[in-house]
């Protein structure tokens, strides 16, 4: 929790995820809105209609208009954001994702101050919910662009480049971290006790014996790099020494999405599927992570690296691609190891150095842990969100 006052702030969060749980943006926007109110703000949010974010919001004591969500509602949604700006007498609006930012920036009064928190960077199309528009992100960054410019929340300083690249000027860019409340997460693999798909790791009888090599793809399409895990899995096992005592490990994907099938079919016809499994959607994910030896992040790109920092925080070792902001995230050797993008032979040796010596993938796990707590602490994410705020207001 931040020691600094929000008491002047009266904002407005904008988040467009319209799915039963909070989303990846729900990952940071809720424990802002947490913080935020327990630092004396007034908060109100506007969100998706029976989204799992609205309900969130609801329960940590904000004000909320769940609304329709999708690019056949913009007018209404420009008009939702306005009048709860106008009712709340509101000094700062927030957008959280690509899509609720466009939205704030257009829907916004001129008396508040506009903050967009940016992920990712589109490269020519974006999927609004009903449909999708193509553009230049330098063409939509234009034609959205409010009287005056506010800030850009970049959440990685490769976002923050890409946002320059794109036309947004670098002084109106400041870089804030995804932060995360690392015991909190730890404790859920503890005290979850969770249902549905997929089973959970102590249900699964092959694990027994084998070291576990976990990865998260929650969409699981090309940039994700599932297919190049399995490239590097069939190697792996292909390879695997007889010399040691350590069995030849499993590989398990919590995800799901449209490369499914062609992803499982890879898995027959190579004859790895007793040893590696995609899960589908992982609602207890922290026991996952609990019981790996390694996390693999196999992503082509990955503007801001989650999943390594889950990873840290539960003090795993991190085998990954430097791309994007994972080195940002992961200290090459110190709390994982990186190698070059798209080398499936320097991910497979990796992971192989890791699984046959778990005692340096302790170290790195522990290292990761204090780093993650020490660098990418929820408490120190908010601190920085309410100085800005409070910059912003004067």
């Amino acid at each position: 929790m931040s020691d600094q006052s929000a008491q002047n702030l009266r904002v407005v969060i904008v988040n467009s995820f319209s799915g039963p749980n909070i989303g990846r943006y729900g990952t940071r926007a809720i424990p802002l809105v947490k913080g935020l109110l327990a630092a004396g703000a007034q908060v109100g949010v506007v969100a998706a209609a029976g989204s799992g974010f609205a309900h969130a919001a609801i329960e940590a004591g904000a004000k909320v208009d769940a609304v329709a969500m999708g690019a056949f509602h913009m007018g209404r949604l420009k008009r939702s954001i306005h009048h709860m700006a106008w009712r709340m007498n509101a000094n700062l609006v927030v957008g959280t994702s690509f899509f609720s930012n466009m939205l704030v920036r257009r829907g916004a009064p001129d008396s508040a101050h506009v903050v967009n928190i940016v992920s990712r960077i589109p490269s020519s199309a974006f999927d609004f919910s009903g449909g999708k528009v193509s553009f230049s992100p330098k063409e939509l960054i234009g034609q959205t662009k409010r009287k005056y410019n506010d800030v850009y929340v970049a959440l990685s300083a490769a976002v923050s480049d890409a946002l320059v690249e794109n036309g947004v000027p670098a002084e109106e860019i400041v870089v804030i971290p995804n932060g995360i409340d690392a015991d909190a997460f730890v404790d859920a693999a503890v005290n979850l006790t969770g249902s549905g798909a997929p089973k959970m790791p102590e249900d699964d009888a092959r694990l027994a014996g084998r070291p576990l090599v976990f990865a998260v793809a929650r969409n699981l399409v090309e940039s994700k790099g599932v297919d190049i895990l399995e490239e590097v899995a069939a190697r792996i096992l292909r390879d695997w020494p007889t010399d040691t005592t350590i069995a030849a490990p499993n590989f398990r994907v919590a995800g799901t999405g449209p490369d499914k099938e062609a992803l499982n079919a890879w898995l027959r016809k190579e004859a790895i599927a007793d040893h590696f499994e995609i899960m589908g959607f992982a609602p207890q994910i922290s026991r996952w992570y609990r019981v790996s030896d390694v996390v693999a992040m196999p992503s082509r790109s990955e503007a801001v690296a989650v999943v390594a920092l889950e990873a840290m925080a539960h003090g795993k070792p991190v085998v990954a691609f430097e791309t994007g902001g994972i080195p940002e995230v992961v200290a090459d050797g110190e709390t994982g190891i990186l190698v070059p993008p798209e080398d499936k032979e320097a991910f497979a040796a990796a992971l192989k150095e890791l699984l046959l010596d778990p005692e340096r993938a302790r170290k790195m796990g522990e290292a990761g842990a204090a780093r993650a707590r020490e660098q990418f602490s929820e408490k120190k994410m908010l601190e920085s969100y309410i100085k800005l705020f409070n910059e912003l207001i004067g």
